[in-house]
């Protein structure tokens, strides 16, 4: 089961496909890919540099996978999920399925592409990503649903402790914890609807991280203009 909800009393639900729908080839769609812009927009100055771990005979495997992040200049990994989740995530971080306890009358829409029941996976910031919009495609996934959220690797590693694993074959990275909200470095979406939402929640929490919408190529840091207002 690819594409489920996850509903009060871990009830699961696949939406029933939609024979009529049109097929579209959403690897054409113009959400634009982190993948497809300037580096400089979502990293920070601050951020520069190797990322320092100390010396540890704990986490052994973390402290090995970091280093490779480091070989390959990788500050961020990405999780992709529905936009209609990410005020949730922003509350309780990012989970694995099994440490979802939902209120009454609650949903959530799980996408298993990377979300686990045990664990959560995240790509490379330098992944081609080919494989995601493939899923997409396959699940006919409304881009308009789909945000991508950055994980500042420092943080992470900080705000975790068990170890991470690393998959040659899917070049991602394991988390077998919770994620908390801090570790956030920004969101890309497309849908208005959500955005102004979010953009409510992380200003009146002074969550420190950037919003972006993306529209037909162009990508804007909302935050930043409504502060210059």
């Amino acid at each position: 089961m690819l594409f489920n909800k996850l509903k009060k009393k871990d009830e699961q639900d696949t939406a029933p496909e939609d024979k009529k729908s049109k097929k579209r080839n959403l690897l054409q769609e113009e959400l634009s890919e982190p993948d497809n812009l300037e580096t400089s927009l979502f990293e920070d100055d601050e951020n520069e540099g190797k990322i320092k771990t100390g010396f540890s005979f704990k986490r052994r495997k973390t402290h090995k996978i970091i280093k490779e992040l480091n070989r390959q200049r990788i500050k961020s990994l990405l999780f992709y999920t529905d936009t209609s989740n990410v005020l949730r995530q922003l509350e309780f971080g990012l989970q694995p399925v099994q440490n979802i306890h939902l209120a009454k009358e609650s949903e959530y829409i799980v996408w298993t592409y990377l979300e686990k029941p045990d664990h959560l996976e995240f790509e490379l910031d330098n992944s081609t990503r080919h494989y995601f919009w493939s899923w997409v495609a396959e699940q006919k996934v409304d881009p308009f649903q789909i945000a991508v959220i950055a994980i500042d690797i420092k943080k992470l590693f900080a705000l975790t402790k068990k170890d991470w694993e690393y998959d040659d074959v899917t070049r991602r990275i394991r988390i077998f914890e919770d994620v908390n909200p801090e570790a956030i470095r920004w969101i890309l979406m497309k849908n208005n609807q959500y955005l102004n939402r979010i953009q409510t929640y992380v200003e009146s929490n002074r969550l420190n991280l950037k919003i972006f919408q993306g529209e037909k190529g162009n990508i804007s840091d909302l935050l930043t203009e409504n502060r210059k207002k």
